[in-house]
């Protein structure tokens, strides 16, 4: 389920042409916490009460933050593909851009 919100959000955010700082102004909430969220290397996540700030922010309702389908699997595991970003001038950048290659189910213990 986080991952398709946060799918979900970053799609509408993009539609909207907002940055991950400005939605995270939009929100009230420490500068960096929407990017962290997108990285998906990080733990942080949106909580309950960030859907309602998310759905103000971007100017939505709820129903469009959440998925509109139940999800198959109550847990995935992610396979990422970390790659450097690449400066206007052609140079490899220190930031690093993340990709998401393989949704899996997590098999249960």
């Amino acid at each position: 389920m986080d991952y398709l919100i946060i799918v979900n959000v970053k799609n509408l955010r993009s539609k909207l042409g907002l940055s991950q700082v400005s939605l995270t102004q939009k929100m009230g909430l420490s500068e960096g916490f929407v990017g962290k969220v997108e990285l998906f290397t990080e733990r942080a996540k949106y909580s309950i009460r960030h859907i309602n700030l998310l759905a103000s922010a971007l100017n939505c309702t709820i129903q469009d933050i959440l998925p509109l389908e139940q999800p198959k699997y109550d847990m995935v595991i992610l396979t990422l593909r970390r790659t450097n970003k690449i400066n206007k001038d052609g140079s490899l950048s220190q930031k690093k851009t993340t990709e998401v290659i393989k949704i899996e189910p997590k098999e249960k213990s």
